[in-house]
């Protein structure tokens, strides 16, 4: 029960996360682009279409969430967890073509000077202010929702940061930053822009903003990319996982351990063991199901488990398999 009361809250939260963010793109985006094309910033121009691509990597977000809920079938006898991975390797896409490639095009075009810039500025300047502060809410709520969980996982902010995958919680947290990253760019380009009339400002600024988006999307896309391709847990999780294997009285070494997510909060475990002679077979039932009990205690995330058990000293003679 309290296993499930952790998942759901979690659940919750990155909903929460996604939705904030999702609102607050929305409304940036329009006013960015109102303010792009009255000043003529590329900058600006560059911002808006981030911000659109921020909006639709929301929408793609929110599609995954029940998706990745359904339940396992013959074909997927796993489940459909690895679809949060797939969506967010989507998002990722999105931020490196949409808004760093985007982006990096309109301020090349802006130095070139292709596009000529006005000289109204105070809409730009105001549209800037109330999107830091936009993003900064949604920052908020996206480190907030973050703190929580890490707490009833009983890490610290950066342990579960690190450890976590659940990308679509990273997701609003990274697009977060990288915006408030972006919007500081862009004001100091408008600021050098309009003091110096220099366009040159502009277009740097433009970018600066597209190489911020590419390394945000670089590091999402690798992280996505990881876990599609089956990544095991962490070092230390493993370690905690064959320690609590190797606890049993039974259990005289443990062979080999595989581990791979299937989800967020799914993951595979595949055991050998080498067991003490002398069990029969409601002994060694007994022993599986205390092993998978334990493994489930010490880490919730363990969905299924596959325990291949080996007499001593004799690897090539196993005992019968046992999957849960």
């Amino acid at each position: 029960m309290a296993e499930n009361k952790g998942k759901d809250s979690e659940e919750k939260g990155t909903k929460r996360s996604v939705i904030a963010a999702f609102i607050a793109n929305f409304l940036i985006a329009i006013a960015k682009f109102v303010a792009g094309f009255v000043s003529g910033s590329a900058a600006m121009l560059a911002e808006g279409v981030h911000s659109v691509a921020d909006t639709v990597n929301q929408l793609f977000l929110l599609v995954s969430l029940p998706l990745s809920k359904s339940g396992p079938d013959r074909e997927h006898p796993y489940g459909y967890g690895k679809d949060r991975f797939f969506w967010s390797l989507l998002v990722a896409f999105g931020l490196f073509v949409a808004g760093g490639v985007f982006s990096i095009y309109e301020g090349v075009t802006k130095i070139t000077g292709e596009l000529e810039g006005s000289e109204s500025y105070t809409l730009a300047y105001i549209v800037l202010g109330a999107a830091f502060l936009f993003e900064a809410g949604a920052l908020t709520v996206s480190i907030r929702e973050f703190q929580q969980t890490a707490r009833e996982e009983n890490r610290s902010f950066w342990d579960y940061f690190k450890t976590t995958r659940n990308t679509t919680l990273k997701v609003p947290l990274y697009e977060d930053v990288a915006a408030l990253t972006g919007l500081i760019i862009a004001a100091a380009g408008l600021f050098l822009t309009q003091t110096t009339g220099v366009t040159l400002y502009d277009g740097l600024a433009s970018i600066g903003v597209g190489i911020v988006l590419m390394g945000v999307a670089w590091e999402l896309g690798t992280d996505s990319r990881r876990l599609l391709l089956g990544e095991a847990v962490p070092p230390e999780d493993e370690q905690r996982l064959r320690e609590t294997i190797a606890s049993f009285d039974e259990v005289t070494e443990c062979i080999r351990l595989l581990t791979m997510h299937l989800g967020p909060n799914s993951v595979l475990v595949n055991a050998e063991i080498h067991v003490v002679d002398g069990l029969d077979t409601d002994q060694i039932e007994d022993l599986l199901e205390r092993i998978t009990q334990a493994l489930r205690d010490e880490m919730p995330e363990v969905a299924h488990t596959f325990i291949e058990l080996h007499p001593p000293g004799k690897p090539g003679q196993s005992a019968p398999k046992n999957g849960r």
